[in-house]
C-alpha cells in the first residue's frame, strides 16, 4: 500500500487501527520542543514544558506500537532543543547544530522558555535532554530501546 496521508498523525494512526492496517516499520522526525510553529491548534512541539512535550510523544508513540507488526521497528530522529531565548526577540535555531540561521517567531515557544525553566536546574543554555528525556519514558512505557544512532 502506498499512501499519504494529511492530518494530525494521532488521528490518523487512530482511524488506520479502525480499517486494521499493520505497518512493518515506522520512520518519523516529529517537531521538536519548542523549535517551529507551525501555525495549528495543539499542534506536538509547543508544549508548555518538556515533560508535557515527552507525555505527548509517548501518546503519539502508542499508537505508532499499536499499528506496528508485532516484529516491527521504530526509527526516531529526535533533536534537542536549548533553553534558551532572547527577550521575545527572533533567535537563531542552533538547536539542530546547522548554521542555516533560520528565526524563530516573536512568541514562540523557545522564546517562552524563560518562564518554562524558572525556578528549575536547566540554565540558559543549556540542553534540555529531550532526546534522553524521550528515550527513557518510552523504554517505561514498554519500548525496547536499542540503538542510539548519531
Amino acid at each position: 500500500m502506498n499512501i499519504i496521508a494529511f492530518g494530525d498523525c494521532r488521528d490518523t494512526m487512530k482511524e488506520w487501527l479502525k480499517q486494521g492496517i499493520k505497518a512493518q516499520t515506522c520512520v518519523t522526525s516529529p517537531p521538536y520542543f519548542g523549535l517551529r510553529d507551525y501555525g495549528h491548534d495543539g499542534q506536538i512541539g509547543l508544549e508548555q514544558t518538556p515533560e508535557k512535550y515527552i507525555a505527548a510523544m509517548v501518546d503519539v508513540f502508542r499508537c505508532v506500537r499499536d499499528l506496528l507488526e508485532d516484529d516491527g521497528t521504530l526509527w526516531l530522529n529526535i533533536g534537542d532543543s536549548y533553553a534558551s531565548y532572547r527577550d521575545g526577540k527572533a533567535t537563531p535555531d542552533s538547536a539542530r547544530g546547522d548554521s542555516t540561521g533560520t528565526l524563530v517567531p516573536k512568541g514562540s515557544a523557545m522564546n517562552r522558555m524563560a518562564s518554562t525553566f524558572a525556578g528549575s536546574n536547566v540554565k540558559h543554555k543549556d540542553l534540555i535532554g529531550i532526546p534522553w528525556m524521550l528515550a527513557f519514558a518510552l523504554r517505561a512505557d514498554g519500548w525496547y530501546l536499542r540503538q542510539d544512532i548519531i
